[in-house]
């Protein structure tokens, strides 16, 4: 007979045993056999017979050797030895069913553990990795960073130098005095092709050098005069001087110079430094200065216009506030003259008219 056939007929065997006790056929069961019969239907009926099946087969072959004794012998000692091993054997079966439902739950759980360990160990390892990437580029951008800022005060350096070796040209050539702050650059001599406003390689030469001293004073305005001498009308010395002063500007923006910190102005034949009645002081006086206002940009573009007077002085008017001397000229007494059927502008004056005419 399998587990299963013998495990069903104990019911019906216990029943049995009841029925003819109730008829008056047999003596009624001890108190131990009741309890063995209670103790292996909790086993039967419970979590044992899945969990602990030989267990229960057990606790039944031992309830219906029980059973036999109650039959042959109701109520003995011996009734009550066999029902307590029927009581053991149930028990033993529940027990170790509660164990082996104890021991699943825990293998569920440490599986559970497990999983939830190995994903957070992949998610660590995934953010790991993210972060040693974000690492990476954070370090590399800080290396191209520190790079572009060393490269750049290498640059502010070599940009410094080439500016204070700049000025210290031009202050060698006499070409740079300051007036209240300003700072004023003066370049004379032959700077245009005669009557014109084209800049000659000697005036672009000077204006490098004037670009380069510019780069100490990036936070300041600059104003571009051009001034005539005095021969020639005056609209068309105007003209000429705002033309030059044009060219100056527009050559220093190639160079480097900010288009909206800088401007031109044209003077004329306005605020003379030397005598037009020479052919050295008229070179003088054909010139641009290059103003470099204060830092806070408040300063006036340039002095106003003294009135003339019938001989110009060889030094720097007194209302420009400075008696230094300007960058020295060739003498050049017919630089600027050109055939023309009208007084042209800056013509030089014949030998007679340098040696009578005064204006």
């Amino acid at each position: 007979m399998s587990n299963t056939s013998r495990t069903l007929c104990i019911p019906g065997f216990a029943a049995l045993a009841l029925i003819g006790a109730a008829c008056g056929g047999a003596a009624a069961p001890s108190t131990e056999l009741l309890t063995a019969r209670n103790a292996y239907a909790e086993a039967r009926n419970g979590e044992a017979a899945k969990l602990n099946p030989t267990g229960v087969h057990a606790a039944a072959e031992a309830l219906q050797a029980a059973e036999a004794v109650h039959k042959d012998d109701s109520g003995s000692q011996r009734e009550k030895n066999y029902a307590y091993i029927a009581l053991r054997r149930s028990e033993l079966a529940i027990a170790a069913a509660s164990e082996a439902l104890a021991k699943q739950e825990q293998e569920r759980a440490d599986a559970t553990y497990k999983t939830q360990l190995e994903q957070r160990s992949d998610q660590a390892t995934a953010e790991s990795s993210q972060y040693a990437q974000q690492l990476t580029q954070t370090q590399r951008e800080l290396q191209q960073n520190t790079q572009t800022l060393q490269q750049r005060q290498q640059e502010l350096q070599e940009a410094r130098v080439a500016a204070d070796r700049a000025q210290a040209e031009l202050r060698q050539a006499e070409a740079v005095r300051e007036e209240e702050g300003r700072l004023i650059i003066s370049l004379s001599g032959v700077l245009f092709e005669p009557g014109g406003n084209t800049l000659s390689k000697l005036a672009e030469h000077r204006l490098d050098t004037v670009a380069h001293a510019l780069g100490a004073y990036k936070d300041r305005p600059i104003v571009v005069e051009g001034y005539t001498d005095a021969q020639g009308s005056d609209s068309k010395n105007q003209e000429l001087s705002q033309r030059r002063a044009d060219a100056v500007r527009e050559y220093l923006e190639r160079r480097g110079v900010a288009p909206e910190r800088i401007r031109a102005v044209g003077k004329g034949e306005s605020n003379p430094v030397a005598s037009n009645e020479t052919a050295e002081g008229r070179a003088n006086n054909r010139r641009v200065e290059i103003v470099v206002e204060r830092a806070s940009g408040t300063a006036s573009a340039a002095p106003s216009d003294p009135p003339r007077s019938g001989t110009a002085s060889t030094q720097t008017p007194a209302s420009e506030g400075s008696s230094v001397r300007q960058f020295p000229a060739t003498p050049r007494a017919n630089q600027d003259s050109m055939p023309r059927t009208s007084p042209p502008a800056e013509e030089p004056a014949s030998p007679r008219e340098q040696g009578s005419k005064a204006r």
